[in-house]
């Protein structure tokens, strides 16, 4: 077999493969005969008619299997004998196949870049002190308070900021009633007994709505302006100005509990004093893991800037981008982000993923690296400790989530993701760190 390689790209190597005519014409003889032993041909018994019949009504099929078989032998045959290691094929082409001539193709493929590691045990990384701040400990009771807080009717005052007010509305636009101009988002054309809260954390239904109810008092009715933007969620409103009738019927104010031990108890401490130390713990132990992956972030960093990587393979990079965007999308489907939001930033994913993909790989091909000298290992312990944690981040039970990894095929990638993580940790235990300041 005959195999000439040619550089053709940054990482990248296109491999001229000629099969001899002998080996071409010996395979398509043997799938005539595959083919013979099950063919019905009129005027033969299944099995028994001649090779030259089975030939001249099935030669179109029996060259496409014999192509089909003899172009991944000899392209592995051609790596052995060219002692290459692929990372990925780029493309197959040029393929001439007849059953009395040579076979050639062409087959582009990446290859991993060559580098040298710098020297990497006992790297220079500095630690910050860890300081867990009271006022980051009061904002933690605040936001439990209000978790726990609860909604209470008031009278005699207007409606204000973080009070949920009931109210009963309904819309024109263009002449019309916004039922017949957004016939497909009922929700903005009329509401009865619906609850706004007045918050700014809050989205909005109606533009400006929580603006113009803020004030009123239970009772009032109001008629109000609502000019939709025109790139407004509901295409059929995007644009338009509706006039909107908005009658107040309730008005409830939040009421949180008092910060005390019976407070503390309904959360599970024994007491005020002892929620407050469970706080401070809690806080502790995150910004220790805050600071510590900060240190491997500086390591990794450390690396990149050490590590001359002239040229990366370019399908690696492209599959790596697919990824980002991927894991983007999904992450903001899972935030309940609607896919026209998603569409509309379309180029900005597109655009932060090329650019961070990059450096993913370069990153990647350095601690795989390091992962191989040091021979590190990962257990189906350690997988399954990363399943459960990705789990309990999703909120479904472990075995769910392992077997919606394996549906993905993506155990794999959690796996290499997982000892490049051992990699990093390997490191940090032989890092000279030196306190700030």
């Amino acid at each position: 077999m005959k195999v000439t390689v040619e550089q053709v790209g940054p990482c990248r190597k296109a491999l001229r493969i000629e099969v001899p005519a002998e080996q071409v014409t010996a395979e398509f003889q043997k799938v005539i005969k595959e083919i013979a032993a099950h063919a019905r041909i009129p005027g033969f018994r299944q099995g028994k008619a001649p090779a030259s019949v089975v030939e001249k009504q099935f030669s179109k099929d029996a060259l496409e299997q014999t192509r089909e078989r003899l172009v991944p032998m000899a392209y592995q045959e051609a790596l052995r004998q060219q002692s290459l290691k692929p990372v990925a094929v780029v493309d197959v082409s040029d393929i001439q196949i007849n059953r009395q001539l040579p076979l050639s193709f062409k087959v582009t493929v990446d290859f991993a870049p060559e580098f040298a590691l710098p020297p990497y045990t006992g790297i220079a990384i500095t630690s910050k002190k860890i300081e867990v701040k009271d006022e980051d400990m009061e904002q933690i009771l605040t936001n439990m308070r209000e978790r726990a807080a609860h909604f209470e009717p008031v009278s005699g005052r207007a409606a204000k900021k973080e009070d949920v007010v009931e109210i009963d509305y309904t819309g024109t636009c263009e002449g019309r009633p916004v039922a017949e101009v957004a016939p497909d988002r009922p929700e903005l054309a009329q509401g009865k007994d619906f609850w706004v809260l007045l918050s700014d954390n809050m989205p909005e239904f109606l533009p400006g709505i929580k603006a113009a109810i803020e004030g009123m008092e239970a009772g009032a009715t109001r008629t109000l302006t609502i000019a939709f933007p025109a790139d407004y969620r509901a295409k059929s409103m995007a644009g338009k100005t509706a006039e909107y009738t908005v009658t107040i019927k309730g008005i409830r104010e939040r009421k949180s509990p008092e910060l005390n031990d019976d407070f503390a108890k309904t959360v599970g401490a024994e007491s005020l004093d002892d929620l407050r130390k469970t706080i401070r713990e809690n806080l502790t132990k995150t910004a220790e893991l805050t600071e510590l992956g900060r240190q491997k972030d500086e390591m990794v960093k450390w690396l990149m800037e050490h590590t001359p990587i002239n040229d990366l393979p370019q399908s690696l990079i492209e599959e790596e981008a697919r990824h980002i965007i991927q894991d983007v999308v999904q992450e903001n489907m899972r935030r309940g982000v609607n896919k026209d939001d998603i569409e509309s930033h379309r180029e900005d994913i597109f655009n932060r993923a090329a650019q961070s993909a990059a450096d993913r790989v370069k990153m990647n091909y350095i601690l795989s690296r390091i992962a191989d000298e040091q021979k590190v290992t990962v257990s189906e312990q350690d997988l399954d400790q990363r399943v459960a944690e990705m789990a309990q981040r999703y909120g479904i039970p472990p075995d769910r989530m392992k077997d919606e990894l394996t549906k993905r095929e993506a155990l794999e990638g959690l796996f290499r993701n997982l000892r490049l993580d051992k990699a990093v940790d390997a490191l940090h235990a032989t890092a000279t760190i030196t306190p700030e300041g």
